[in-house]
């Protein structure tokens, strides 16, 4: 663990730990103070209703859970837990209102990679909440320029902060030292918000 501002991904595990809850208690063991619940498909949608309901996750300061990829009906994802969604696939919150948390996409994405596009989102869904994936803003513009374009436009709504490693094409790969001195520049603006490992530390 690098400091207290951290937390970790379920899916950081993969493919090591198999499961939602075996990456739980993996994350708990390692004494992560965030945990974000990722949900590869709709029957893990079901074990994060499970996980938040039986009381597995009360020794996080804070969890998240993540939307899959593949869209699925958003009224299935328990009321009160800040969730991620991408733009791309999840135009509009739906049940979820207030807590929605739309995340920055990565160069591969036809939409939602910048300024523009969020702003969209969010006049669709004026309740939302932001999450920047510094990464995927990276991929974009190795300037990071957009990253500071994002928090001037959607700081207000910043819920979150994804952190990986990752490749010129969106593959995720494991967070370096040298990336975390890459990112430093965004991530010193967001403070007071956890800032979600997607990928371990190498």
């Amino acid at each position: 663990m690098t400091d207290g501002r951290f937390g970790v991904s379920t899916g950081a595990y993969y493919p090591d730990v198999s499961g939602l809850r075996p990456r739980v208690d993996r994350a708990r063991q390692e004494e992560w103070p965030f945990v974000e619940l990722l949900a590869e498909d709709a029957a893990q949608v079901a074990d994060v209703r499970s996980l938040v309901a039986d009381g597995t996750c009360g020794a996080f300061a804070r969890v998240s859970a993540h939307a899959p990829i593949d869209p699925v009906d958003l009224s299935q994802l328990p009321r009160g837990l800040p969730t991620i969604l991408h733009p791309d696939r999840y135009p509009d919150a739906g049940p979820l209102a207030e807590d929605a948390v739309f995340e920055n996409m990565d160069v591969a994405k036809a939409f939602g990679r910048t300024a523009a596009d969020l702003a969209a989102v969010f006049e669709r869904n004026p309740d939302a909440g932001f999450c920047l994936d510094v990464a995927h803003v990276w991929t974009n513009d190795p300037t990071l320029a957009l990253g500071h374009e994002l928090l001037d436009a959607f700081g207000d709504r910043l819920r979150q902060v994804h952190v990986s490693g990752i490749e010129a094409d969106g593959r995720h790969r494991p967070t370096t030292a040298d990336d975390l001195a890459l990112y430093e520049p965004l991530l010193d603006r967001c403070g007071g918000v956890p800032w979600i490992l997607e990928t371990l530390l190498a």
